[in-house]
């Protein structure tokens, strides 16, 4: 047989059908929680808050570390451990016999063990805060607000009383602590000081050889750069003169230095004889008793210089020569060179000798310097650090009797030992628990969901009886 679908207007009607029974179960389980509630003893609370300063109230910043533990600087580990010396049974012990003896014994007698106080005693570290709540909750059979609260007020006042305590001796073994450390550095002061006198007593003092070694190194310096710059001189002189030989050898000596064309003079020469020579044959061919012979013979000169001339050439040219400028110029370089390259190499010997008459003398000043300059070194810097850590031991004495004068001036606004109580505890009439309205809604809840599923049951034992019968 398929199973029937349930809605949810099922379970409404069922809700309806039973709705004595969901009435009678809720009646039933709040009256039950009222009597519990009303049967339940009343517990009461007390709190205060506390504001944890440093353990001691400088004026002056404290840069390092050893500055940051003498001005007591509050961390979270401090705050923890405030915290958690509340709950001690020693510290609880404590405050309630500073009750009994303050007049309050009959309070005191209330108080349930102290083991149970350490479970209702709640001390809790504010967060990112320096503050220290501090609560207790009692029942009215334990004395109540009454008791809970000159029990926090108590142990806050003991703690107090008792961080000053531990400051005091703190500072005092301090101070102690300081003042024979600063006596045994100032007998190391003298006795370093002492030893240092002797040590320049006996084997000179730095400041004769230092200064004379320093100079030789400098001096070293000097000639080996100059001797550097020389050698460079040197070979620049050599490669140039080098190169200048070279020029030389491929460089002519004489040049043309003008070209003048002219007419050649022997073909004038021939050139007036034959000019003279027919005029003379003119003036023979004229004079009277002339021979023939004479005008062939006069006629064959011409033509013998008629036929030179034609073969001589009517201009000739003529070259000047000289030396080279250039070529004069590169041997003017060489001369002057010469001597240059004569003068570095005369300085190179001298610098040399001078070099290794310094190397001489600074190896002799080197081996008549004793190890005493490394002794004479590490007196000079164990007198620095001493007095270093006097100066430091000196401020530290300082910082540590101004931070315990101001632990003697009475504080104000209830601080004492770097507490401060921001609230004190007073008694409060309403009770912490228990909690009506929180018992009667959970009481209502679960009285509908007992009157629920007892409904449920019912219906479910209903149908399946009816399933039977059928």
């Amino acid at each position: 047989m398929p199973q029937q679908e349930e809605h949810l207007r099922d379970y409404f009607q069922l809700i309806r059908k039973h709705d004595f029974t969901l009435c009678l179960t809720l009646l039933l389980v709040l009256g039950t929680a009222l009597i519990i509630s009303l049967r339940l003893p009343k517990t009461y609370a007390a709190s205060t808050i506390l504001f944890v300063q440093p353990s001691g109230t400088s004026s002056f910043p404290s840069a390092n570390l050893f500055q940051n533990v003498l001005s007591g600087g509050v961390d979270r580990r401090e705050m923890e451990t405030i915290s958690t010396r509340f709950s001690t049974e020693s510290m609880l012990n404590t405050a309630i016999a500073n009750l009994e003896e303050n007049g309050h014994a009959d309070a005191a007698a209330l108080f349930p063990p102290v083991g149970k106080l350490k479970r209702v005693l709640r001390a809790q570290v504010n967060p990112d805060s320096d503050y220290i709540t501090l609560a207790v909750e009692l029942t009215e059979a334990e004395g109540g607000e009454r008791n809970a609260a000159l029990l926090v007020n108590q142990l806050a006042k003991d703690m107090q009383m008792l961080r000053r305590g531990d400051e005091e001796t703190k500072l005092s073994k301090l101070m102690e602590f300081l003042e024979n450390k600063q006596r045994e550095i100032e007998a190391k002061i003298d006795k370093n000081l002492d030893d240092l006198l002797a040590f320049v007593r006996d084997h000179g003092s730095a400041e004769i050889w230092v200064p004379t070694l320093t100079n030789l190194l400098d001096q070293l310096a000097r000639v080996r750069e100059n001797l550097e710059i020389n050698q460079q001189q040197l070979y620049a002189t050599n490669t140039h003169i080098t190169y200048l030989k070279e020029q030389l050898k491929n460089l002519p000596k004489q040049i043309p230095l003008s070209e003048t064309t002219s007419h050649n003079p022997v073909w004038l020469f021939q050139q007036e004889k034959l000019f003279n020579l027919e005029s003379q044959r003119v003036a023979a061919a004229k004079k009277v008793g002339t021979t023939s012979s004479d005008l062939e013979g006069l006629d064959a000169q011409i033509a013998e210089i008629q036929e030179k001339n034609e073969e001589t050439p009517l201009l000739t040219t003529t070259v000047t020569s000289g030396t080279s400028a250039h070529y004069t110029y590169i041997q003017n370089q060489l001369v002057a060179l010469v001597p240059n390259l004569s003068r570095y190499e005369n300085a190179a010997k001298r610098l040399k000798e001078e070099e290794e008459t310094l190397e001489t003398e600074l190896a002799k000043l080197v081996e008549q310097i004793p190890e005493n300059q490394i002794i004479l070194t590490q007196k000079g810097a164990e007198i620095q650090t001493t007095n270093a850590m006097a100066e430091e031991i000196a401020k530290r004495s300082l910082e540590a009797e101004i931070l315990y004068a101001e632990s003697k001036i009475p504080a104000s606004r209830n601080q004492i030992g770097g507490i401060e109580i921001v609230d004190r505890a007073t008694p409060r009439k309403i009770p912490v628990s228990p909690h009506l309205r929180f018992i009667f809604i959970i009481a209502g809840i679960t009285g509908l969901i007992l009157g629920v599923t007892v409904a449920l049951f019912i219906e479910y034992f209903n149908r399946t009886a009816a399933n039977l019968k059928t």
